[in-house]
């Protein structure tokens, strides 16, 4: 294969590989694991909250804070003390002290490694509490902007990698047809006879 045919098949093949790689980079980072678990009941009140993440989450600013986490109970006063702490993928608040038995929620938001913020809700019970309930009324003030939010980049997000696959697809199909062509088309006919090797033919 002539270097320009190879220089050709190097170029689609790497056309390929950027597009494969292109689109995991896009995804949210996800929360993976968090103590209190979601729906756990503890025997007693947790020491801190701490939530890890599929990915390095992004500060703010110059401030080791990059997240807002709160533990709420179903009065609405938040039981975590001082400022949630980023390091790497892992967020980690304290909780004050004399929490009582009942139910609560950790409500978290942080930057995700893609730039985008992420938020969610993760509930759990104390001693012999109830499950803290929700009306849809305050899930909707308190939630609605920030999960509409989400929903919004998610479909931006969606767009553009729909996007990003037909157009890469496009000029993948038209790369491939380009190089089928350049490969079949045949060389060049061999140099015509001098005119002194003609003249010899004829009778």
């Amino acid at each position: 294969m002539s270097p320009v045919r190879r220089f050709a098949a190097g170029a689609l093949a790497a056309a390929v590989v950027i597009l494969a790689t292109a689109l995991p980079a896009s995804a949210h980072d996800q929360l993976i694991q968090s103590t209190p678990g979601t729906d756990e009941r503890l025997a007693a009140p947790p020491e801190s909250v701490t939530l890890t993440f599929s990915g390095e989450l992004l500060m703010l600013g110059d401030s080791t804070t990059g997240a807002v986490v709160l533990l709420v109970d179903a009065e609405g006063k938040n039981w975590v003390s001082g400022d949630p702490v980023v390091n790497g993928n892992t967020v980690t608040a304290a909780v004050a002290e004399g929490m009582p038995d009942a139910g609560y929620q950790v409500r978290w938001q942080v930057v995700s490694e893609d730039g985008h913020p992420i938020s969610g809700v993760v509930p759990f019970t104390v001693g012999d509490g109830s499950p803290m309930a929700t009306a849809k009324t305050d899930a909707a003030t308190t939630h609605a902007p920030a999960d509409d939010a989400a929903q919004t980049a998610d479909e931006a997000d969606g767009m553009q990698r729909t996007l990003l696959v037909g157009a890469g697809g496009a000029a993948i199909a038209a790369a491939a047809f380009l190089l089928y062509r350049f490969l079949r088309r045949p060389r060049a006919a061999a140099a015509a006879p001098e005119s002194g090797d003609s003249a010899d033919t004829q009778p």
